[in-house]
């Protein structure tokens, strides 16, 4: 699996809630644009009490100001949080192509104290 350590979509951070991470505009490195993924690596998900769900998107933008979703986990990506802390990676296809993307961080559900840090970095071939 080929990665560009200087492409992160999404440095580390820690979110409570739904978060649409910063922009990353393809023009500013070269067209990668072909077999394209966002690998998320995430750690320290928890949640106090209840039952909350945390799943990443790929949102897509041809003007940086309206997004489409255009690349999302695959079944069984999305995180089921609980009080025992959970880490791993995800890698989500980026599907068309689009001069803008972010990842996107989905938390719902009805439990309290939701929380995960994450980041995202492109990744320039299929997982194997």
């Amino acid at each position: 699996m080929a990665t560009d350590a200087l492409v992160a979509i999404q440095a580390s951070v820690t979110k409570t809630a739904t978060f649409n991470g910063a922009t990353f505009d393809f023009l500013s490195r070269p067209p990668y644009h072909f077999n394209l993924w966002v690998r998320v690596l995430y750690s320290a998900a928890t949640n106090a009490s209840g039952a909350n769900n945390v799943t990443f998107t790929v949102d897509g933008s041809t003007d940086n100001t309206n997004w489409n979703t255009i690349g999302g986990a695959r079944v069984g990506d999305q995180i089921t949080l609980s009080t025992t802390a959970q880490a791993g990676e995800i890698f989500i296809p980026v599907q068309g192509f689009n001069r803008y993307i972010r990842l996107t961080a989905t938390v719902s559900g009805a439990g309290s104290t939701p929380t995960v840090t994450y980041q995202g970095d492109l990744v320039y071939a299929a997982p194997a």
